[in-house]
């Protein structure tokens, strides 16, 4: 039989991939051998994954809510399918069973994802081909491309700057419709053009002179100055506001330009309660512009997506995605549900992992990193002051640097004058060497303990995200005292990111507000650097937290439906049971 790698490469839809690419992918596709009925993928499952027929036969059959069978595929050796849900997460359409006994190739969407962001120019590589007949001939099909390009690999500035997860999709990104900016900037406008010349008309009619002369030139150019700056903030302020909506979030991206300030405010899809669609005034109407008012549980007030074109694209888009999650919360119920009756009843699994004739070890050639590494001294160095770092499961953030700086400015700037002060009396004072450098030891040494201090204590004020917990965590150096705040991940209901400044704007850091309920009050991660990817990484860990707790929670139900199950055959099978509906004539 051939290499997996060799067998990739026959396939159209990796054919562009080269060799490097190929082992790489090789390294992320698992191979599972089946027996003769065995099922591949039950309808209505979660799919996320493509699947790659290496031997044997597949058949696929899809039935209606009455048990109709609705639609059928067979699949062949080199036959693959569900390259879209690589991208997109959705309900299997069909149950899958095998016709005989044969192997199988199976690439995880999250693993394909980290493959392309490993390999940044395979994607390209994957675009469909499609000859005179419209027909796909190699690459991805038409639906797969089309996700892919809302993935975050091709995110442009304005998604980007959001922090996407790597299994996000982009699904709606807009900014405030331009009509709205045409009403905004008619006025500036209309006096850029019309203000100068007017004051020029009006000023050469003015006695003749010097002064009134250089007037006539320099009033007009001082009100051109000021609308068009007038005109450009009202443009900057307009290019920097946007809206995105993914697969997972919503978020509102709201800059302020007089205090030179941006605002992130993201929310996950399964808060959303209702959708509310605007058009108020005739203008809107006729532009069709409006907005999208969003409510949702984890706060209050409701979430505007304000001046929007097309404002119905935002309430179609969070419709689909909202059933989308009922669909795939569903189905990964529905897979939990039959693990536990078939873990109870011991049922043998008729699909397993093959036994890889390839060396495996080989696919990784191309993952290790060929740098050279720190001293063990340097990497304890640098984690101890880096702004962020991940270690056994726990994140820990820090205070971004211009904070220190900050903190240290006193200090290190007395030491600085401490040292001119010095240079000065050891040429002018009568003081003898020994005196001098005794006073300002002294002098040095205090000033330098309040450095050392002021540096621990911003490397003592961390905030940490664990599996279970958001911690504020607010230590005095050398063991001096210490407090803490935290919030389960269970109650982190809405979790916003904040700028405030146009330092913070220029430096990128700011705050980071976790919105909890159950808790006396929330928590705000403070000046952290890259407040955007703190905010992804509590959103992360919080969706991670919610997954288990499902779990966790639904386990002792049904292990209890199992046994029910159990019960019923039991008394079933002895004929305790009666029938419960006439039998058919």
């Amino acid at each position: 039989m051939t290499s997996k790698i060799e067998f990739l490469a026959q396939l159209p839809i990796f054919e562009a991939l080269d060799d490097e690419e190929l082992w790489s992918l090789a390294s992320i596709c698992t191979e599972y051998a089946y027996e003769d009925g065995a099922v591949i993928a039950y309808q209505r499952d979660v799919a996320d994954s493509m699947v790659i027929v290496r031997s044997g036969r597949l058949f696929a059959r899809a039935v209606d809510e009455r048990g109709i069978v609705r639609d059928t595929q067979a699949y062949l050796p080199l036959d693959c399918f569900g390259d879209v849900w690589m991208f997109a997460q959705t309900a299997h359409p069909a149950t899958v069973k095998a016709t005989g006994p044969g192997q199988a190739i199976i690439i995880k969407g999250s693993d394909f994802l980290q493959f392309l962001g490993r390999n940044r120019n395979a994607l390209a590589k994957l675009e469909p081909l499609i000859d005179e007949t419209d027909q796909v001939v190699s690459g991805l099909s038409l639906e797969a491309w089309e996700e892919s390009q809302k993935s975050q690999l091709k995110a442009d500035r304005r998604s980007a700057s959001v922090s996407l997860l790597p299994d996000e999709l982009l699904e709606f990104q807009a900014r405030r419709s331009r009509w709205y900016l045409m009403l905004q900037v008619v006025v500036p406008s209309l006096g850029l053009l019309l203000g100068p010349l007017g004051l020029y008309l009006l000023l050469g009619g003015a006695s003749e002179g010097i002064a009134s002369s250089a007037a006539r030139w320099i009033l007009p150019l001082i009100a051109a100055l000021f609308f068009g700056l007038w005109l450009f903030i009202r443009v900057l302020d307009w290019n920097n506001d946007y809206f995105v909506i993914t697969n997972k979030h919503l978020t509102h991206h709201e800059f302020r330009l007089r205090s030179f300030s941006t605002t992130v405010n993201k929310i996950p899809i399964d808060q959303i309660q209702s959708v509310e669609v605007e058009r108020p005034t005739f203008i809107a109407q006729m532009f069709d512009f409006g907005t999208a008012r969003i409510t949702t549980s984890a706060q209050a007030r409701s979430v505007l997506f304000d001046n929007i074109d097309d404002p119905r694209r935002v309430e179609a888009t969070l419709n689909t995605l909202r059933q989308r999650v009922k669909a795939l919360d569903a189905g990964r119920a529905q897979a939990t549900m039959r693990q536990s009756i078939e873990s109870h009843f011991n049922v043998q699994d008729n699909v397993h992992v093959a036994d890889d004739l390839d060396d495996e070890d080989d696919y990784y050639e191309y993952e290790q990193d060929d740098g050279a590494s720190f001293p063990d001294l340097w990497r304890e160095f640098r984690d101890r002051y880096r702004w962020r770092v991940e270690a056994n499961g726990v994140i820990t953030y820090r205070k971004h640097f211009f904070v220190l700086l900050r903190e240290i400015a006193w200090p290190a700037g007395i030491g600085l004058a401490l040292a001119l002060v010095a240079t000065f009396m050891a040429r002018s004072s009568k003081m003898s060497f020994g005196q001098l450098v005794g006073i300002f030891l002294v002098l040095y040494t205090i000033d330098l303990s309040w450095l050392i201090w002021r540096i621990e204590d911003w490397r003592n004020d961390t905030f940490q995200l664990t599996d279970t917990y958001v911690i504020d965590i607010d230590r005095k150096p050398f063991g001096f005292g210490e407090s803490r705040k935290l919030a389960e991940l269970s109650n982190v209901q809405n979790v916003n990111s904040d700028r405030p400044n146009f330092l913070a704007t220029i430096f990128n850091f700011g705050n980071v507000v976790v919105e909890t309920a159950g808790a006396t009050s929330d928590i705000t991660f403070e000046n952290v650097s890259h407040p955007n990817l703190v905010q992804s990484d509590v959103f992360k860990r919080r969706d991670q937290f919610r997954q288990r707790q499902l779990m966790k929670d639904g386990e002792h139900r049904r292990k209890e439906y199992s046994v029910l199950l159990d019960v019923y055959q039991q008394a079933r099978e002895q004929g305790r049971i009666p029938r419960r509906t006439p039998p058919s004539e």
